[in-house]
């Protein structure tokens, strides 16, 4: 087997390439300093809670259930979901949001009334 002449490749763009990686660089920035941190309330940490996502975002983990759906409820919810340009869980947020907002005098009652009986088995 013959040797390969190798003496006709253009091998400056290569050289090129590692001088400029190994020029010196400008030095990194020193560490941004962050402010006192806060406590916050639970209310304002609940408040803030509503507004996380999870898409790609390591440590915002929001509750979780599972969820069986008909098959023609699945598909109403896969379709308006599209049509609005969203998920299906932000669809579905958004009807428990409106369900919500329509029985908000139930829902508080019901949880006046979950609190009271919690006040009476902590009494016993």
């Amino acid at each position: 087997m013959a040797k390969k002449d190798f003496s006709k490749v253009n091998t400056a763009p290569i050289y090129d390439a590692i001088t400029e990686a190994t020029a010196e660089q400008e030095p990194m920035p020193e560490k941004v300093k962050y402010k006192d941190r806060r406590t916050y309330t639970a209310e304002e940490a609940r408040e803030a809670a509503e507004h996380l996502r999870t898409n790609g975002m390591k440590g915002v983990k929001l509750p979780r259930i599972n969820l069986a759906f008909t098959p023609s409820n699945y598909e109403f919810i896969q379709t308006l979901a599209r049509v609005r340009g969203e998920t299906m869980t932000d669809f579905v947020n958004y009807l428990i949001a409106e369900a919500r907002e329509k029985y908000k005098d139930v829902f508080e009652k019901a949880i006046a009334f979950r609190d009271a009986m919690d006040s009476v088995k902590q009494e016993d």
